[in-house]
């Protein structure tokens, strides 16, 4: 199968690897061309835009910011559909929330191209490793055409319905976990005021049923107060966002989400968009 991958930031850049290294031709397309040297010495077909890359592609691969970034790729100018034939099938593994996963697939039917929606989250270790846990929306038929590509970047895999279901699931998953980091965050400068080592803090929350295994990942950069990029606040804000836009649109009310989009909202303010999501705690220690 030929796949096409188009997105090769902190996430897309292993996620293309191990589709290479799992024996699929690859082809691939970045709006930062430099980003694509890696992949070409590894054997990469390297294009000049989305429509070059979906008239030699069967399966095409979308991993960027937002959807409003994925509706250029596909419909802007040198867009996917430019080049696309009849049976393309697009797999948009970024987080776009699922209002937008819908409106695209509905754009894509009457060029007759088939539409997953399969965010990920694992960050970028698993994306490293190939384990990203995939949750996964559109139509089954379709989705199993596609799986052996999916397995290549994750092991594990949520089928949970019609186009749009990955992307709800996703957006439940991101208004859960930046809300434990803000918790591990207040829980760090509690320890602070007890007197109590961060390290040896650190060590007891490892063992402990209350901390996920992103807690988990993070604990040392509270001991070594450094914040290696893995997940920016910019990207979290905005998962965090949608998840809001979402919750607004079903006339619902929670109190945390609504709290959790304040103080990442509010860490952009203060210039800390490009640092790791970990580094909220600078923000609240204030």
């Amino acid at each position: 199968m030929k796949v096409g991958f188009i997105g090769l930031g902190l996430m897309g850049n292993p996620m293309a690897k191990n589709i290479l290294k799992s024996g699929f031709s690859l082809t691939a397309f970045n709006r930062t061309s430099s980003k694509t040297n890696e992949l070409r010495k590894l054997g990469a077909n390297i294009v000049k835009t989305p429509a070059e890359l979906a008239s030699e592609s069967e399966v095409v691969i979308t991993m960027v910011t937002a959807g409003n970034d994925v509706e250029q790729i596909l419909f802007g100018k040198d867009g996917v559909v430019k080049g696309a034939e009849k049976g393309l099938i697009i797999i948009d593994m970024s987080t776009i929330g699922p209002t937008f996963a819908k409106k695209i697939a509905d754009r894509l039917k009457k060029y007759h191209i088939d539409f997953i929606d399969a965010p990920v989250t694992g960050g970028v270790p698993k994306a490293i490793t190939g384990e990203l846990t995939i949750f996964i929306g559109g139509n089954p038929n379709v989705y199993k055409k596609v799986k052996k590509v999916l397995l290549s970047v994750g092991k594990t895999h949520f089928y949970m319905g019609k186009v749009g279901n990955g992307q709800a699931t996703k957006i439940v998953n991101n208004q859960l976990h930046p809300a434990g980091i803000i918790a591990l965050s207040e829980g760090m400068l509690l320890a602070d005021s007890l007197g109590l080592p961060r390290k040896k803090v650190a060590e007891a929350l490892g063992a402990s049923p209350a901390m996920s295994p992103t807690m988990n990942m993070i604990l040392p950069n509270y001991i070594s107060n450094k914040y290696p990029l893995k997940f920016s606040i910019a990207n979290l804000k905005k998962d965090v966002t949608l998840a809001l836009q979402e919750m607004k649109k079903g006339k619902i009310n929670l109190p945390v989400l609504r709290k959790t989009q304040s103080i990442y909202s509010k860490a952009i303010k203060k210039g800390l968009s490009g640092q790791d999501f970990s580094a909220i705690i600078k923000i609240i220690e204030k």
